[in-house]
């Protein structure tokens, strides 16, 4: 069966969303390019001149996060089957009023408690209304949207791959070259700019002992939490703060003993898996009201959890900086947990396109 993928022409859609799509299809015995997948960033293709009857669209409506409803109408009286790849790193749905159009909502992860989809999240997240409840952080402009007010419709939302399948480390000139083949050539001319798999992890030093290099996002609520926890450690001399240029902060956590990683523009952050790959330890804000995968996130077994509010984070870090044996049995786990899980790719892509296509 023809699948069209209708997707936004990004890094993080080419390199990360779609590497299964490029990496798996050879293993289960259909093309990439071809007559089983028919990729474009046109709208207007699909409208006028596509003839399969599965369209996937892939991070689609985030810049800007509006959802062009004239379209959808269009598009849902024109295909038998719509599936939605969500393109946030966060558990939060900001794009509620997609899901009336879409057979299957696909997001990176997803809340274990699926009663919050149906409440009003500041920010669309639940660390962005801890963070206005409790510390009075407001966004300006208040991003926040309506939630899903009929229940049923979260029967079509799945859990998806997320990030963590991806190209690291990460090469920006790289990708952005292969972002601006695809967006001129064609998404093929991309390809040969992904890597095939991801290296095996790198002789960690261990020169630096706490790795915490993060900027701030545009917006209150959701910068907010690396605000309070860069203050709680940027005088202290373990850790590593401020910033530097791509190849230093590569070889950076490729070298550090802890990789410390905040929430961004959600809960999951390409510093999760770069530090697990490096041999590092992840210390990161609480991740036990989320679903995700590949999961990395396995409390005392595969990373070390902080409190949202950063008050023991200096605490954590000294404790695995004194107890190195602890620390490296945390590090091996994660590492393998993670090359298990994604060792799997190509199986939970092709249950997911059984799923697709109905």
């Amino acid at each position: 069966m023809q699948i069209t993928i209708l997707a936004l022409y990004d890094r993080i859609s080419i390199y990360h969303t779609l590497k299964p799509f490029f990496q798996c299809p050879a293993n289960l015995g259909f093309s990439v390019f071809g007559n089983d997948f028919i990729f474009t960033d046109s709208p207007a293709f699909c409208l006028q001149k596509d003839t399969a009857r599965v369209l996937i669209i892939v991070r689609l409506f985030l810049k800007p996060p509006i959802v062009d409803h004239e379209l959808m109408e269009k598009l849902r009286k024109k295909y038998e089957r719509i599936v939605y790849f969500n393109g946030y790193p966060g558990g939060g749905l900001h794009n509620f009023d997609l899901l009336p159009y879409v057979d299957l909502y696909f997001n990176k992860s997803i809340f274990k408690n699926r009663k919050l989809y149906t409440e009003r999240l500041y920010g669309n997240e639940l660390f962005s209304e801890y963070y206005h409840r409790d510390f009075g952080v407001k966004d300006d402009p208040d991003r926040t949207v309506d939630p899903v007010t009929d229940p049923s419709l979260l029967d079509r939302l799945r859990l998806s791959w997320n990030i963590g399948v991806g190209d690291f480390p990460r090469a920006k000139f790289r990708q952005r070259v292969g972002v601006f083949l695809a967006r001129l050539l064609g998404i093929q001319w991309s390809v040969p700019f992904a890597r095939r798999c991801n290296p095996p992890p790198k002789n960690n030093s261990g020169q630096y002992a706490v790795h915490a290099r993060f900027g701030y996002q545009n917006q209150a609520s959701i910068t907010h939490q690396r605000r309070i926890i860069h203050e709680k450690v940027v005088d202290h001399p373990a850790f590593l703060t401020g910033k530097v240029d791509q190849r230093q902060y590569n070889h950076e956590v490729q070298n550090s003993k802890i990789v410390l990683s905040p929430f961004g523009w959600g809960e999951l952050c390409f510093r999760d898996y770069e530090a697990v790959q490096s041999g590092a330890l992840l210390v990161k804000p609480d991740m036990s009201h989320l679903e995700t995968w590949p999961d990395i996130f396995k409390a005392g077994e595969t990373y070390v959890p902080i409190a949202w509010d950063g008050s023991d984070v200096v605490e954590k870090c000294e404790y695995y900086m004194a107890h190195d044996n602890e620390r490296k049995k945390i590090v091996e786990n994660a590492y393998q947990v993670y090359r298990s899980q994604t060792e799997q790719l190509c199986t939970r892509f092709q249950e997911a396109l059984t799923e697709i296509v109905g």
